[in-house]
């Protein structure tokens, strides 16, 4: 059934109506005199749809507001009877259309005219004004709703016939017997309510005491300052949520604590302050748990205890924390609409599995768990600015991956397979590599030099099975009832774990095995924290490593470094070489003044010698004292032509002058 303006268009001859309202309309009525057409507005779909606006359904009209015209000329109605035969029938087609359009979800209605001709035998009609009454209450209570016309004192409802879900009553009592009231029958009271059982595991929700667990995360920042790194920095000053999951010890996300100077937890409805401490922090799966030496707070609180599997699609979850806009916890629910990979926006660059639910996470939610039963399945993290009602949840397996890899004392980081794989959907490319068409077989596109992947994989080979999970042909592979990238068996796997391929190269099906590794060449594109920046100075010229918070600052074009950068992170060069130098800025001074700015290019050699990192660097700049020291310094840059030439005779006179100038502290820091 189409929309209200649909239904206006199908007999322009007679009239035009735009409604904005979710009436039906019927234009089987009879015309009137002159040919004017009356339309005749039900509202069997008004009654359809209250049970979906109880719901939580936001009714959207069929026209806009700007569109609708509400002129006495435009629309000619008849407010419709509604007998007592056509409200139930309403009930059972909005329990189950209810999550489509409410102008899509009612049933076909019969023509005027046969409304018209109902036998005479049929009950009274119910005024239009009473028949929503009979709907108010949601579908899964309708055991209350046939109270209302039992009830009622006025003799026609009471020869209503009685909905399926209601008993049917008992013989009519005979005149001699009192009549008894219609408050008293016993029908609503003997029959079985089988919807107020399923509420049930609604029951399993965290003790009020859990609550005093879930703590505010007061933090003072301090922000590294890229453009001048010799600098100190901000100051700034944030909140998150944390959550006791041991005696002593909090979990939260590494964004909340990031770059922390001052840390301080404050427990549910109590003003102390009690000061905390980073103990450990995973920047790239954006968890981190903190410590405080005082635990009496703390007596009695029970720890939150994680769930023992992942939720499933339209699971309900409730997000538990301190959003801004209040001092006090705030609880939110909704369900998980979605379970896949996607980059987390803390590091940037690194993608895990998350999970995408409904329920409301701002600011301030960071940190803080989210509940299924009484449960924790996640921790609240990020959100979809340009979405609503999109939030994303850091499941369990990414959660136990860091648990387990902290219990040594230290965190180690996630391993890489250092592969890309790429889908087979294509028949003729299926055809090439003499692949049947089962849908199972992903390409090995590309393999990073010397990464784990790198000779167990090369480039070409079809990827059938890992660790005798099968690779479908969009290279996902089903994991604990999930369907998941073929990556996730590296993220939960640890240094030295093995990993299993079953492969086709060259016709002939092979197993190979690769010793999983972390692979340091891509924190290059993280974002970095809890560091002071890195530089070296050397007569004016300012030499910072290559990382994405200084190509960020500077607003380094991708172009400028996409080769170097290529080969440094895929092409092996990470293997033999500890940093990029780049070149960021120039301090003006009369060592550097007919210089060319080369600002934002990549250092390749200092005095013929290939750098290999910032220190290195510095050591060609800054030779020990018993190394003589040339009469010139040549730097060559990667992207231009002639080199940099400083005279060394009145470099450490500019050197000192440029450092009182500008303020710079130390020539270089190198850690």
């Amino acid at each position: 059934m189409q929309g209200a303006s649909a239904i206006c268009s199908e007999q322009p001859e007679f009239t035009r109506v735009r409604i904005r309202t979710p009436f039906l309309l019927d234009f089987n009525a009879p015309a009137g005199q002159n040919g004017e057409v009356k339309i005749q507005l039900t509202l069997i779909a008004l009654m359809s749809a209250l049970p979906v606006m109880a719901g939580g359904v936001t009714a959207e009209p069929a026209v806009s507001a700007e569109q609708a015209d509400h002129s006495p000329e435009s629309v000619v109605a008849e407010p419709a009877a509604v007998t007592a035969t056509e409200s139930p029938a309403a009930a059972p087609a909005a329990e189950s259309e209810a999550p489509a359009v409410l102008v899509e979800s009612v049933p076909e209605i019969p023509a005027a005219e046969e409304q018209s001709a109902a036998p005479v035998e049929e009950p009274p009609v119910v005024p239009a004004e009473e028949a929503p009454a009979v709907e108010e209450t949601p579908v899964e209570q309708c055991s209350l709703a046939v109270e209302a016309p039992v009830a009622e004192p006025a003799p026609p409802a009471a020869e209503e016939p009685a909905p399926a879900s209601e008993a049917v009553p008992a013989e009519k009592p005979t005149p001699e017997e009192p009549t008894p009231a219609p408050a008293a029958e016993p029908a609503p009271v003997e029959e079985p309510v089988p919807a107020a059982a399923e509420p049930a595991p609604a029951a399993a929700e965290p003790p009020a005491s859990a609550y005093r667990g879930i703590v505010k995360v007061d933090v003072v920042t301090r922000v590294p300052d890229y453009e001048t790194p010799w600098q100190g920095g901000s100051y700034g000053r944030g909140t998150g949520t944390g959550f006791l999951v041991a005696p002593g010890l909090f979990m939260t996300n590494a964004h909340v604590v990031a770059n922390a100077e001052k840390v301080d937890i404050s427990l549910f409805n109590d003003a102390r302050r009690i000061p905390a401490r980073v103990r450990f922090v995973a920047h790239d799966a954006d968890l981190a748990m903190l410590e405080i030496d005082d635990t009496s707070a703390f007596e009695g609180v029970p720890c939150l205890e994680f769930s023992e599997e992942m939720p499933m699609l339209e699971d309900t979850v409730r997000a538990i924390g301190y959003p801004i806009g209040g001092n006090r916890l705030s609880v939110t629910r909704g369900i998980v609409s979605r379970i896949d990979t996607i980059p987390y926006a803390h590091p940037r660059n690194i993608a895990h599995l998350a999970l995408q639910v409904d329920a409301a996470i701002n600011p301030g939610n960071s940190g803080g768990p989210v509940f299924k039963g009484d449960k924790v399945i996640g921790v609240a993290f990020q959100g979809l600015l340009q979405a609503n009602s999109t939030g994303y949840v850091i499941p369990l397996p990414v959660i136990r991956h860091f648990l387990r890899d902290i219990e040594d004392g230290r965190y180690d980081g996630y391993v890489e397979m250092g592969a890309r794989f790429m889908p087979m959907e294509n028949k003729a490319m299926r055809r090439h590599y003499d692949l049947p068409d089962n849908g199972l077989g992903c390409l090995v596109a590309d393999v990073v030099r010397g990464a784990a992947c790198d000779g167990p994989l090369q480039v070409g080979d079809v990827v059938l099975a890992v660790n005798g999970l099968p690779v479908d042909s969009t290279a996902m592979i089903e994991l604990e009832g999930v369907r998941v990238r073929l990556e996730e068996l590296a993220e939960r796997a640890f240094a030295g774990d093995k990993m299993y391929f079953t492969i086709l190269r060259n016709g002939e099906v092979k197993e190979t095995e690769a010793a999983m590794a972390p692979l340091p060449s891509i924190r290059v594109l993280s974002r970095r924290y809890d560091e002071q920046p890195r530089y070296v100075v050397f007569g004016g010229l300012v030499f910072q490593p290559l990382n994405f918070n200084v190509v960020n600052e500077h607003q380094v074009p991708s172009a400028d470094v996409m080769v170097e950068l290529d080969r440094f992170t895929r092409g092996g060069e990470s293997a033999v070489k500890e940093d990029l130098v780049l070149l960021t800025s120039t301090l003006p001074d009369e060592v550097n003044a007919r210089l060319k700015d080369h600002g934002r290019s990549i250092v390749t050699r200092v005095n013929g010698v290939e750098v290999k990192g910032l220190a290195h660097l510095n050591s060609l700049l800054y030779p020990a004292d018993d190394q003589p020291r040339p009469e010139y310094t040549i730097i060559e840059l990667a992207d231009a032509a002639r080199p940099l030439v400083i005279e060394n005779a009145g470099v450490d006179a500019a050197n000192a002058r440029i450092a009182e100038r500008y303020n710079i502290p130390a020539p270089a820091r190198l850690k």
